[in-house]
Order: structure tokens, then C-alpha cells, then sequence
């Protein structure tokens, strides 16, 4: 196993300026214990510039670490942690079998392979195959994190541009499950995979999905790469995402009765008086767009649904003979 990942688990068991002090005016944050700063509601200034400082650290510190990843239909985030090449992502990121692109935020382009995913926890490993060094992000402990700590987000929102930056978000820490941070760090369609750090510029997350609204997203822990590092880095692929067909727990999942392409997001069936059926939607649309939120792919709208509740309305976008159409449509 990986050095990197057996220290971890010996521990665990543009410019922002006004923007930032605007954003920081509008939350309520915290630092984690190592700033020596309690939590607390910004009170001056001076506080809100030590944070803004702080931030742009992080950036600066991070930044190239942030890719995009591409099977060459969908594309998604991730964060590369050895000079070696190893980029951690999202397991729903990690489509195709084929060779990915890595881009990286300065344009440059390298090739990788896949390697493992654990679908149950939304956690997938890519290795690039093209020779380093490259730029590498600081792997922390997740659990080190306290509700209401402040984190800062990377991704490649909305796909990879050339000659922008992944934007730069902030937030705070709203709580934690078995393997996942919970935080008002608001993710779009693209960030995916992305990293999560802390303010002393440690990676401890990775973007998996968003809650019932953009400001509730959820981000696998460290620990699990750690935990689960042997199986993946051997290419093992275990576990499934939620369906639209729902869980066999018990209860009744929403459903929008079409059958999705995972990659493409292609309706390749609609089922007779079904929600989408109502709206409208047919066999050939593509899914394109999920109540504002743009998709990564079919997995990434199966994964939306599966989040919503029955009863929920959503608004959708699908593309139809190269047009762009709305829909609206109740699940249930």
C-alpha cells in the first residue's frame, strides 16, 4: 500500500478579494482548532482578511492538483495526490473502460487508465500512465473535521475551459454520516470528484453528490480511499449507484419511469404512464439538465433522482433533434 495512505491511516484510525469578504459576511464560518481561532461569526475586518488570506493559500497551494476528467462523452473532477500520477474522484466520474484525459487547470493533457471504484460509497481512483511529476495535493484526515469548520471547494464546475480556473467556493461543515461530510459548499454539474480542504490546506473530502438543495452536498472521506486503497489500486469495481428503480429497503423511491444510458444520458425507453410519459419525454431525448443542475451523464441523473423525494417536481432539460426543451415533471 501506498506510503501515502499508510501514514493516513495511521493518523486516523481569480482573484477573491471583495467577493470573499461579501461571502464571508453572508455565513456564519469557523476555523478548525489548529488556526487557534474559535468558532465564531466573522466580527471585523481583520477577521474576515485573515480568512480571505487563508483561502488563497489553500489555493495557491492546490490548485493545479485539480483536474478534469474525460472518457471523451461525460467528464467530471479530481484531485491528484502523488507525483506519480494517482487522481482521486467520484466513482460515478469513472464511466468508460477505455483510456481518460486528464486536463489539467494550465492545459496541459495527460493520458490515464481507470483502476478501482467502490459504487456503494462513490469512491474511484485513475491513474495516469504518462510520465510525472506531477502536482500533487496533501492528504488530511476528514475526521479531524468538527461541524461548522470551514472548508474550501475546488472542481471544474460546468466542464473543463480552457484558460479558466476551477472556481474557488467556501463553506462550512454541516455535518457527517458513515463516509461522508456534509457541507453548504454549493457543487454544480462537473464538480464531481472534485477536492475538499481544509483550511490548513489538507485534502479531506471528495465531491460525490448534492442534498435536497446546491447549499447541501455531500464528499467521501480520506479515510475511505484509505480504507479501500488495496481493492481499488488493484482495479477491483464492487458495489452499484442508486437507481431509478430504487433500493430493495423497504420503501418507495420517486421514479421518472425512463430508462438512461449511464454514460450518455440518452432516454432509451420511456414506460407507458410513467412521470416522463406525462411530461412528455421521449425515446432519443438526452438528459441535459436536472432542476438547474447541468449532467455529468445518465449515473449522474439517476443519482438526482434517487435523492429526491416522491411528490417532488422538478424542472429538466432534454436535448431533442438539437433543441434544447423544458420539462416539468412530478415523480413518484
Amino acid at each position: 500500500m501506498s506510503v501515502l495512505f499508510r501514514r493516513l491511516r495511521q493518523r486516523a484510525g481569480e482573484s477573491f478579494g471583495a467577493i470573499l469578504l461579501a461571502a464571508a459576511c453572508a455565513i456564519a464560518f469557523s476555523l478548525s482548532p489548529t488556526t487557534g481561532l474559535a468558532q465564531q461569526s466573522p466580527a471585523s475586518i481583520q477577521q474576515l482578511r485573515e480568512i480571505e488570506a487563508k483561502v488563497k493559500q489553500v489555493v495557491a497551494q492546490n490548485m493545479n492538483a485539480c483536474v478534469s476528467i474525460s472518457d471523451g462523452i461525460g467528464a467530471g473532477s479530481g484531485v491528484v495526490v502523488t507525483e506519480g500520477g494517482l487522481v482521486l474522484t467520484a466513482g460515478h466520474v469513472m464511466v468508460g473502460q477505455g483510456e481518460y484525459q486528464i486536463l489539467f487547470p494550465d492545459g496541459r493533457t495527460a493520458r490515464a487508465k481507470p483502476l478501482g471504484k467502490n459504487l456503494d460509497i462513490d469512491a474511484g481512483m485513475v491513474q495516469i500512465i504518462d510520465p510525472g511529476p506531477w502536482p500533487v495535493a496533501k492528504i488530511g484526515k476528514s475526521k479531524s473535521l468538527s461541524e461548522g469548520d470551514w472548508v474550501v471547494l475546488l472542481g471544474h464546475s460546468g466542464g473543463f475551459e480552457l484558460g479558466r480556473k476551477p472556481p474557488v467556493r467556501t463553506g462550512k461543515v454541516l455535518g457527517f454520516n458513515e463516509y461522508q461530510i456534509e457541507t453548504d459548499a454549493v457543487l454544480i454539474g462537473g464538480d464531481s470528484g472534485g477536492p475538499l480542504f481544509n483550511l490548513e490546506g489538507e485534502l479531506v473530502g471528495i465531491h460525490s453528490s448534492i442534498g435536497d438543495s446546491i447549499a447541501e452536498n455531500r464528499h467521501v472521506m480520506t479515510e475511505i480511499f484509505a480504507r479501500d486503497y488495496d481493492r481499488m489500486k488493484r482495479g477491483e469495481q464492487w458495489g452499484r449507484l442508486p437507481s431509478l428503480a430504487g433500493d430493495n429497503d423497504g420503501t418507495k423511491p420517486p421514479r421518472m419511469g425512463i430508462v438512461v444510458d449511464r454514460e450518455t444520458g440518452l432516454v432509451k425507453t420511456v414506460r407507458d404512464r410513467s412521470p416522463a410519459s406525462d411530461a412528455g419525454i421521449k425515446a432519443g431525448d438526452i438528459a441535459r439538465e436536472f432542476d438547474g443542475i447541468r449532467l455529468d451523464s445518465g449515473s449522474h441523473l439517476i443519482r438526482l433522482v434517487k435523492e429526491k423525494i416522491t411528490g417532488d417536481v422538478v424542472l429538466m432539460k432534454f436535448e431533442r433533434n438539437g433543441r434544447l426543451l423544458d420539462f416539468e415533471v412530478r415523480l413518484r
